[in-house]
């Protein structure tokens, strides 16, 4: 602000002179090596062209609780903007970044569904990002407003994880759908062992707890590499483009620009949910309770099972029908011995026992060879991180 002290004033006058706008910075997919979304960076642009980036005024708005007003006036605008990249690619979920202070007016959320519903673009191409630390500070009006959000089918993020102190629990008791690494974890992680424990961490947190993992702040083709490896789903940063303002952004994905990823990291993590799985069924059977089960049958929708045929899917291996087929009599096997845990009949679970470690380890060895054909595919490919539109490295222009 050139050395001149902000004022609530300043931010009113530019609020009303409609100098608040979006630049979106492109997240590319993991999985399919396409932008699939975009977070909504506010970017305040003077008279007089110059252009002052969120940090230099967002965190007196917050101070001063004039962020209330910004976000109620630029709702619209994003929307707006929506309309316009849904045309162009109808894929693309946009994130917005809201306070926890939006969230302790209780007029926001139906103000906010009416506006969505009024401009005609689908709930389920919007994303809501609040701070960890915001998450931390909730108010009863918060969570209420935020499991209000999430039944109405917005997307919740927690945005820059990593740099507050959320535990498991309180992490596992928010219904948000996707979890962001903060850019401090991501851009140190390759230079110590500590680092990359740190990373691998918060993408296991991410998975454990069904959210989407994003990893911000990539900068590098390695990052991403690694990422890959640990089965992280989506990235954000440099690497791929900075923000970008609304026409450029719309060019940018206009260019249909496709990067060669590999899904090695989704077997990894597919290999150590079974794992888990045949342990917590194992566990079960020998529980003193025969009621007691530490592992959930939701018919076909069992975590371990749809991951592996998702997986497995996408990879289009030639053992996929072997895989999955070894997988269901597994799953049908272990409903079974727990079917007769509850009933107290153990000459069944003796008698099927055996079949179902069986089962299970041919599932395991299908998997490993699974994810090792990727690895290899990935060497093959140098593990370089390309636009398969011609087959070079990417070095965005943007």
């Amino acid at each position: 602000m050139n050395g001149q002290k902000l004022t609530v004033e300043d931010l009113s006058n530019a609020l009303k002179n409609d100098e608040f706008l979006f630049h979106y910075q492109p997240i590319l997919s993991l999985r399919t090596g396409k932008i699939d979304g975009a977070e909504a960076l506010i970017r305040w642009q003077k008279a007089n062209g110059d252009l002052i980036p969120a940090a230099k005024f967002i965190p007196f708005a917050e101070e001063t609780g004039f962020i209330t007003e910004i976000t109620k006036a630029m709702i619209a605008h994003f929307l707006d903007d929506q309309k316009k990249i849904l045309q162009v690619d109808n894929t693309i979920v946009s994130s917005l970044n809201i306070s926890a202070k939006d969230l302790s007016d209780d007029t926001f959320i139906p103000t906010l569904l009416n506006i969505i519903d009024y401009s005609g673009v689908d709930r389920s191409k919007i994303k809501l990002e609040l701070t960890e630390n915001s998450v931390l500070s909730f108010s009863n009006t918060g969570l209420l407003q935020i499991a209000e959000l999430k039944a109405n089918h917005i997307g919740l993020a927690i945005d820059d994880y990593g740099t507050g102190y959320a535990t498991f629990e309180q992490l596992r008791n928010l219904p948000f759908t996707t979890l962001k690494i903060d850019y401090s974890i991501t851009s140190d992680a390759m230079s110590t062992p500590d680092g990359l424990t740190l990373l691998d961490h918060s993408i296991k947190l991410a998975h454990q707890l069904n959210m989407d993992s994003v990893a911000e702040g990539v900068e590098d083709p390695d990052i991403i590499g690694y990422l890959m490896g640990i089965g992280c789903e989506h990235v954000q940063g440099y690497y791929i483009s900075k923000p970008l303002g609304l026409a450029t952004f719309i060019e940018f994905i206009n260019q249909e620009t496709v990067w060669n990823t590999f899904v090695h990291g989704h077997l990894y993590k597919a290999m150590v949910d079974y794992i888990e799985w045949v342990r917590k069924v194992h566990s079960s059977l020998y529980m003193s309770n025969a009621n007691i089960r530490i592992v959930q049958f939701e018919s076909e929708n069992e975590p371990a099972g749809l991951f592996l045929r998702e997986v497995t899917d996408s990879v289009n291996v030639l053992m996929y029908d072997e895989l999955n087929t070894a997988y269901k009599k597994s799953y049908e096997l272990a409903k079974i011995m727990l079917n007769a845990k509850s009933s107290g009949d153990q000459v069944i679970i003796d008698k099927l026992l055996p079949d179902f470690f069986a089962v299970s380890g041919a599932v395991n060895t299908l998997l490993q060879k699974a994810y090792s054909k990727e690895c290899q595919h990935g060497l093959l490919k140098k593990g370089a991180f390309w636009d398969s539109s011609d087959g070079k490295s990417v070095d965005s222009p943007y």
